[in-house]
């Protein structure tokens, strides 16, 4: 069974026996960040799906705080678009070591940092991507100049301008467009191979090396015994981050260690209802050499869709987790698609009814309909319908859609009051941070799913205006 949470129960840094996630994390209170003043915004981040170590909570949590503040200074602004906040905000994320994104990110078997990243523009339905791409400092940069000249028509002659760069070509692309990239091999692992992850690295090939010796020896004594992708993977999945005498260093205790499968990500809404949603990642520890993750894929890692109310209303939509599970679901695309199905009849509702929507969208976002258990019940269902594909099916959802029931009627667009929040997860902790701009500061939450819970929910609804009737 799965709970619907709101923010209000959940208790900081205090050991949650209930059957529900909890969060570890820094509350407005313990904030020193001061609301920016200016237009009405939100911005929701996630630092990916896994398991985060309490050891290293408040680093996570310093991270998501400062990727809401790059935003909200972006979107509090007059003129402010919602997919350079949501660059600003994945920017802040990749430079960060903590994360698996841009500096510090998971290396590849050839011990080499390898990128994805996109962005979507819910207004325009702009797109840009890059996929395993090298030596590049901030590649949701690169996404989101891709997906912004998609928009100015043909090139020279006629031709199609890409919305999707892999490998050296994304590098050199981003060289010729001025974005900040490593010349060669030597300067890219400078920049972004860490400590930490060169450390992980180094032990994963001796555990690859360990097993493929005992391969050989077993089939050389005709003993060999099958063994599962998934058994594989978690053999490769007992290293550990852990502070000592102020230094990171790594251990072996599995209770300890951090596993954060895939990106981070973020969603932003600015004062108009527009929306605009990326991701960016590192991809698992490990990987292929030029393997392309779900932070790259089209109506995987992200999708936003500024919708009229005859429509629906906004919706944006991060995931992150096991990559090549995902993609086949195209996770962020359905997700969101789920959402929007369920308000679409409220577009002809005013006055009274209107009133009564907005109570009774209150009342979905705690029961067992509603956006939350949307997001629930399609991420259960498509980690039941893969099957034993090997690897985890660990999965994170991070999604925001505007309150039906606000909007200016005159235009049909749906203004920034009221948004519904909803993170589900299926794996072990969902590290998640929002910001809204009658917040005094962003909350930065690390839920941890029950055991006995298949999928962690956590919804909440959160007033940005006020002329919003918040619930």
């Amino acid at each position: 069974m799965t709970h619907l949470v709101p923010a209000s129960s959940i208790i900081p840094d205090v050991e949650d026996n209930t059957e529900r996630p909890h969060m570890e994390g820094e509350s407005e209170k313990e904030s020193s960040v001061v609301s920016p003043r200016g237009r009405p915004f939100f911005v929701a981040v996630h630092v990916g799906a896994g398991y985060h170590s309490p050891l290293n909570s408040k680093a996570y949590c310093r991270a998501m705080r400062r990727a809401c503040m790059a935003a909200a200074s972006v979107l509090s602004k007059g003129g402010g678009r919602t997919m350079d906040a949501v660059v600003s905000a994945i920017k802040v994320l990749e430079d960060d070591e903590i994360t698996n994104a841009g500096k510090g990110s998971n290396l590849t078997e050839e011990g080499s940092v390898e990128c994805d990243a996109s962005v979507m523009d819910g207004l325009t339905g702009a797109f840009g991507a890059v996929g395993a791409a090298p030596g590049i400092k901030n590649p949701v940069e690169v996404a989101a100049m891709l997906a912004k000249q998609s928009l100015a028509g043909p090139l020279p002659l006629g031709r199609i301008p890409p919305i999707f760069l892999v490998g050296h070509g994304a590098r050199e692309w981003a060289i010729k467009h001025g974005i900040e990239a490593a010349k060669d091999a030597g300067e890219a692992r400078k920049y972004l191979v860490s400590k930490r992850a060169k450390e992980q690295w180094i032990h994963y090939t001796k555990m690859i090396d360990t097993y493929n010796t005992q391969e050989v020896q077993r089939k050389q004594a005709n003993t060999l015994e099958i063994r599962s992708c998934a058994k594989t993977t978690a053999i490769l999945q007992e290293t550990s981050a852990v502070k000592i005498d102020g230094e990171k260093t790594f251990a072996k205790p599995a209770h300890v260690e951090d596993l954060v499968l895939d990106t981070v990500g973020a969603i932003s809404v600015d004062s108009e209802g527009n929306i605009s949603a990326g991701a960016s990642s590192g991809g698992i520890a490990m990987k292929v050499k030029g393997r392309v993750g779900v932070a790259a894929q089209y109506g995987c890692g992200c999708w936003a869709s500024s919708k009229p109310h005859s429509e629906g209303t906004s919706v944006g939509c991060c995931v992150s987790g096991a990559g090549e599970v995902i993609i086949r679901g195209l996770a962020a695309c359905e997700c969101c698609s789920s959402a929007q199905k369920s308000i679409t009849s409220s577009s002809s509702m005013s006055g009274p009814l209107l009133h009564e929507l907005r109570l009774l969208r209150c009342l979905l976002l705690r029961s067992e309909t509603g956006p939350g258990p949307a997001c629930q019940t399609f991420l259960s269902r498509m980690m039941e319908s893969q099957g034993d594909f090997g690897g985890t099916n660990d999965a994170g959802i991070l999604l925001v859609q505007l309150d039906a029931s606000e909007g200016n009627r005159a235009t049909t667009r749906p203004k920034l009051g009221a948004v519904e929040l909803v993170a589900a997860f299926t794996s072990r902790s969902f590290g998640v941070g929002y910001y809204g701009s009658l917040m005094k500061a962003p909350k930065t939450e690390i839920f941890r799913k029950p055991q006995s819970d298949k999928v962690g929910l956590f919804a909440t609804h959160v007033n940005n205006s006020s002329r919003s009737n918040d619930c």
